[in-house]
């Protein structure tokens, strides 16, 4: 193991490699593991990544080294992290170990500008430790150039990287965001061969007053809508199909439901759910969806934030 830093908080030797951000947490663990397997089965180095960030304080004592202690601390734990990693995945994955000045969401954003993808535990260790993933996991995911795969603690890992066999599901509502998810879905269904589930939900609008419109009177008009998205989604994936993903089984689902409900009802039985960002257009707040947040809040599976390259 080796921890390396050019000085300006920014580890070097990323290209191309699965980032994953490391705490004492069991969800931190859990991505190193995913994030590993991850590695493995794409052929890819991994970068276990720490932060020491240690904001200044008030009425500090003169002479005492905090930033010192926690160095310490992060070479156990990330020598901890490296061993589990050669234990669990052999010798032969490419593994480095770093730590970062930078505070944590930065020094994950910043190497996600030249990673393959980033991966993080879906909950911290409450912040007692300097990387906490509870927060960090949102931000990152809103923030990050590369795709960002979000892994809860309860998330099942091995050696042949996520899924299981299971297949990938993913949400789509016509937005470029969404035909962004889908393609990285179908590239990742043809990678596992595994299957894709393409799911598109709507919900009955809600009129003035609070009442929720009835659509019995009007079934036909509603079948015959259904029946218009099944065909509008189908003709997005054969769009975003490319020579990689055109033998890739899929289905689509269309159903009255909230989006993320409907995603994580499917996602139960999935090996990844795949959601998409807003883009970079707007406030930065809202470059994840208000669909996206729940369902990285509440899956019990990997979730990754697929994003265009930049």
């Amino acid at each position: 193991m080796s921890t390396r830093d050019d000085g300006r908080g920014q580890p070097r030797n990323r290209e191309n490699a699965i980032v994953v951000g490391v705490d004492d947490s069991s969800a931190s663990q859990s991505a190193l593991d995913w994030a590993a397997g991850e590695a493995q089965s794409r052929g890819l180095g991994l970068l276990v990544l720490h932060s020491v960030n240690v904001p200044a304080l008030p009425g500090s004592v003169k002479g005492s080294s905090p930033k010192r202690d926690l160095a310490a601390v992060a070479r156990q734990l990330l020598r901890a992290a490296t061993e589990r990693v050669a234990t669990r995945f052999g010798p032969g994955l490419d593994v480095r170990a770093e730590t970062s000045d930078l505070a944590p969401t930065q020094a994950l954003v910043s190497a996600s500008r030249t990673a393959a993808m980033v991966v993080v535990g879906s909950r911290g260790s409450n912040g007692a430790a300097p990387l906490s993933l509870g927060s960090v996991s949102t931000r990152v995911s809103a923030h990050a150039f590369s795709p960002v795969a979000v892994v809860p603690a309860s998330a099942a890992s091995g050696t042949e990287g996520h899924g299981g066999g299971r297949p990938v599901v993913v949400g789509v509502d016509g937005s470029s965001g969404a035909k962004v998810a889908l393609r990285f879905a179908l590239e990742e269904a043809a990678r596992t061969e595994t299957g894709l589930v393409v799911v598109h939900a709507w919900e009955a609008p809600v009129l003035i007053g609070g009442s929720t419109w009835d659509p019995a009177p009007h079934t036909a008009v509603l079948e015959a809508q259904a029946t218009g998205a099944q065909e509008s989604v189908r003709a997005m994936v054969r769009e975003a199909r490319g020579p990689h993903t055109e033998q890739v089984p899929c289905s689509v689902e269309v159903v009255r439901d909230q989006p993320a409900h409907a995603l994580l009802v499917r996602g139960e039985r999935a090996g990844l759910i795949v959601v998409g960002t807003r883009g970079r257009g707007g406030f930065a707040g809202l470059l994840l969806g208000s669909v996206s947040r729940t369902v990285l809040h509440h899956a019990t599976v990997p979730v990754v934030v697929a994003r265009a390259p930049a």
